[in-house]
C-alpha cells in the first residue's frame, strides 16, 4: 500500500500528464476530477471578481477566467483568495481591449478580497483620544486597510455595482484616476475615493508627520483624521504606545 506522501505524488503526476496513464478508466476519472477542480476555480473567479463578471457579461468573463485557471491554477484548496494576478491577466486580456479600465476595477475588487479576509484588530477608538494623544505616537494601519491609485474610476465603477447604489451611479461617474481606501470597520467593507491630502496623511509614519503631510497638500487635517478613524483605518493603540 502507498503511503499518503507516496500517493499525493503520484496522483499528482497523473494529474499534471493524464495522457500516459494507461488505464482508460483512471484517465476519465481524471479528466472528471480536473474538469470539477477548474469549474470550482472558475467560479470562485466569479465570486471574488463579481463587478468585472458584471461588467463583461457571464461568457465573456467564463472565457477569460478558463484562460486564467489553466495558466494559474489554484495553489491551494482555499479558493476565497484565488485570483491574486488576475486583474493584470484581465489587462492583458485581447478581447478587453476596449475597455482599458476593466483590469482597474479588478485591482479593486482584489483589495477588497484581501480587506475581507485580512487579520482582525481592534479599530482605534476616538473616545480614547479624548484624553489627550502623543503627537509623535506611530500610526499602525489596521491589517485590512489597503490603498491604491487608479488610471480609471474604479472605485466609483465598483460602487455603482453594489446594492445601494443609485440608479443614476453609473451615468454620473467622472472618468479620471482615483485614489482609492478600502477598509472594513465593524467587519463591513468600505471603498471610499479619497483626496490627496487624506492619502498624504496615510502617508505618514507618526501622528504629527501625517498631519503636516496632509496639511501641506492643503487638506483640513481634524476633518481627514475624524474621517480616516469613521473608517477604520487604523487599529488601536497597543501598550508601547503606538497607534496601531
Amino acid at each position: 500500500m502507498l503511503e499518503a506522501a507516496d500517493f499525493q505524488q503520484a496522483f499528482g503526476a497523473m494529474l499534471a500528464a493524464p495522457d500516459t496513464v494507461a488505464d482508460s478508466a483512471i484517465r476519465r476519472a481524471l479528466t472528471i476530477h480536473r474538469n470539477t477542480a477548474s469549474k470550482a476555480a472558475r467560479d470562485a473567479l466569479f465570486a471574488n471578481f463579481p463587478v468585472v463578471a458584471a461588467l463583461v457579461g457571464e461568457d465573456a468573463f467564463a472565457a477569460c477566467a478558463s484562460s486564467y485557471v489553466d495558466a494559474v491554477p489554484p495553489a491551494e484548496a482555499r479558493l476565497c483568495l484565488y485570483g491574486d494576478r488576475f486583474a493584470a491577466f484581465v489587462d492583458a486580456w485581447a478581447a478587453f481591449a476596449e475597455a482599458p479600465y476593466l483590469g482597474a476595477v479588478g485591482s479593486v475588487e482584489r483589495l477588497v478580497v484581501e480587506a475581507l479576509f485580512a487579520a482582525d484588530a481592534p479599530l482605534l477608538d476616538p473616545a480614547v483620544l479624548a484624553n489627550g494623544i502623543d503627537p509623535e505616537a506611530v500610526l499602525q494601519r489596521h491589517p485590512a486597510s489597503r490603498t491604491a491609485k487608479t488610471l480609471a474610476p474604479a472605485a466609483s465603477l465598483w460602487l455603482a455595482h453594489q446594492p445601494d447604489a443609485p440608479e443614476d451611479a453609473l451615468e454620473s461617474i467622472v472618468w479620471q484616476p482615483e485614489l482609492i481606501l478600502v477598509t472594513r470597520p465593524e467587519d463591513a467593507i468600505e471603498v471610499r475615493v479619497i483626496d490627496v491630502p487624506t492619502r498624504a496623511f496615510l502617508a505618514g509614519t507618526t501622528l504629527v508627520d501625517a498631519a503636516e503631510r496632509a496639511a501641506g497638500e492643503g487638506g483640513d487635517v481634524a476633518e481627514i483624521f475624524a474621517s480616516l478613524l469613521g473608517a477604520g483605518a487604523f487599529a488601536a493603540q497597543d501598550q508601547q504606545g503606538e497607534l496601531q
